[in-house]
């Protein structure tokens, strides 16, 4: 499964990181997630703009790195 990575903006506490693992995890095309409060790294079969869409509908930001 390809692999990539995103800045994250935003993320403030552990809880936040919670928040956007959860939310990523929960996508059928993702097989791992490692979040951090500053970066994301997602493996699976989508792409960095729908991880992207996730975590913006979250209230954060995000972009490729």
């Amino acid at each position: 499964m390809p692999a990539f990575e995103l800045k994250l903006m935003g993320l403030t506490c552990g809880g936040c990181v919670n928040k956007v693992t959860q939310a990523l995890m929960t996508l059928e095309s993702v097989n791992q997630v490692e979040v951090t409060q500053t970066a994301a790294r997602v493996e699976g079969n989508l792409s960095p703009e729908q991880a992207i869409e996730v975590i913006e509908n979250l209230g954060f930001e995000a972009e490729s790195v």
